[in-house]
């Protein structure tokens, strides 16, 4: 019977659903495919002239074969689906764009020997500059640059790689956890992040990093730092150079000025939404949350304004110039970190640190902490 097949599809699929969200990928994998063959069993019990029950089915079995990760059957079956003729417009549109998504994952099998990992985050650009799914073309690169920096940066930290000062994430990790872009939403710039992840995941020594910890990790650590006091960020990351390196990179990230007011940062997560919003308040929390450092009281310390235009942090050297024209050449800490200050060079910026005497009795600027000057 058609409600019998239909019934025991619906209950295939809500299983599937759950081994999921609990990550028994490949029970889900096989619960969906069962899904789909019960489907299929109920969609040829039911006549052409029913239009809304066909539609219903049909897109139900379209997306049962996704599920299942059989690519080449929801692909064929998408075609002869479409080329059947009685299904109702909204079913018709519906199961093109699943037939771009599937043409999109089969090219990211073939050509990658990747696959989505089921990790989804969305950024959304709101305010100031940002219009109806547009944006200032240096706004959107920097800020997805810099939410790429901090990903990365995190997912290190779930690896337990030791922090790194300078140069790309290790190979390995970028190897294994990568992200793609989807095409902006309208209402504001949206972006939709997809974490993927190899197709033979047993070849790499990063599987111990999964796409779904570093999405908790972020999004726990975001969540404690907008809304709890800093001793919750100390508890959940107690690495105190982690710990700075997260904050820099989000304090580059948040919003501040006329350009950009908010950044919404959402992931669906066991069926629910998390959400998590910077905004221009959230600088003073940052820096109450920075890793406290016993400082000498007799050193001399000092703020300067200035753009940054040069920079060798293997050397440990940065220099800004002023609004006069004035030329500063700068020491830096060791552990200045090169995702923190590159996306900077020819920007206006504040850095802030000691006065300490070099050889023959020059002193220089020792910059601790570097900071983009706000926007007026």
């Amino acid at each position: 019977m058609l409600n019998d097949k239909h019934r025991e599809a619906e209950d295939l699929s809500a299983a599937a659903a759950i081994a999921r969200a609990q990550g028994r990928r490949e029970e889900a994998v096989e619960l969906y495919s069962r899904a789909a063959k019960a489907e299929e069993a109920a969609l040829s019990e039911v006549s052409r002239d029913k239009a809304r029950t066909r539609s219903i089915l049909s897109l139900s079995l379209a997306s049962f074969l996704y599920k299942a990760e059989l690519l080449d059957a929801a692909e064929i079956k998408i075609f002869q689906l479409l080329g059947d003729g009685s299904l109702e417009e909204w079913a018709d549109r519906q199961l093109r764009e699943l037939l771009q998504v599937v043409s999109d994952e089969k090219m990211l099998v073939m050509a990658l020997r990747r696959r989505y990992s089921g990790e989804t985050i969305t950024v959304a650009l709101r305010g100031g500059e940002i219009g109806q799914g547009t944006g200032p073309l240096d706004l959107i690169l920097e800020k997805a640059a810099g939410f790429q920096s901090l990903l990365y940066r995190f997912a290190e930290w779930v690896g337990k790689y030791p922090l790194r000062l300078r140069g790309n994430p290790p190979k390995d990790l970028m190897e294994f956890i990568q992200a793609r872009a989807s095409e902006p939403a309208l209402g504001s710039y949206r972006i939709e992040i997809r974490l993927t992840e190899p197709l033979q995941m047993e070849m790499f020594e990063s599987s111990r990093v999964q796409p779904q910890a570093v999405s908790d990790i972020m999004f726990e650590f975001f969540t404690k730092l907008t809304e709890g006091p800093p001793e919750k960020l100390e508890e959940l990351v107690p690495q105190s150079d982690y710990r700075k390196a997260f904050l820099q990179l989000t304090r580059n990230l948040t919003p501040a000025g006329r350009r950009l007011k908010e950044i919404g940062i959402y992931r669906q997560h066991q069926s629910k939404i998390q959400s998590v919003f910077l905004t221009d308040a959230l600088p003073r929390k940052i820096q109450e949350a920075f890793p406290r450092k016993e400082k000498d009281s007799q050193e001399p310390r000092i703020k300067l304004n200035g753009v940054l235009r040069a920079l060798h942090l293997d050397k440990n050297w940065l220099e800004i110039t002023r609004k006069d024209g004035e030329r500063i050449r700068c020491d830096t800490v060791h552990d200045m970190l090169d995702d923190v200050v590159g996306p900077m060079v020819n920007r206006e910026v504040i850095v802030s640190g000691a006065i300490r005497p070099r050889r023959g009795g020059v002193k220089r600027l020792i910059v601790e902490e570097i900071e983009l000057a706000e926007e007026s």
